[in-house]
């Protein structure tokens, strides 16, 4: 999974490596499950000019968090 920003400063989550557009990321595979929209504020780093940060989701189980 991988993180990208938009160039409107959006932020999103990818399911595959995506690809820079002139305006967006956007994943290869298609649209429809590929990508959720994230909150602005999270992953500061993340710029239209970095490249996708690769992440992973992580569970927390009762009584950790």
């Amino acid at each position: 999974m991988y993180v990208a920003r938009d160039k409107d400063s959006q932020l999103y989550l990818f399911k595959d490596l995506p690809v820079r557009g002139t305006e967006c990321w956007w994943a290869e595979s298609g649209v429809d499950g590929t990508y959720l929209r994230l909150d602005r504020a999270l992953f500061p780093e993340v710029t239209w000019e970095s490249e996708p940060l690769p992440v992973s989701l992580v569970t927390v189980t009762e009584g950790t968090a």
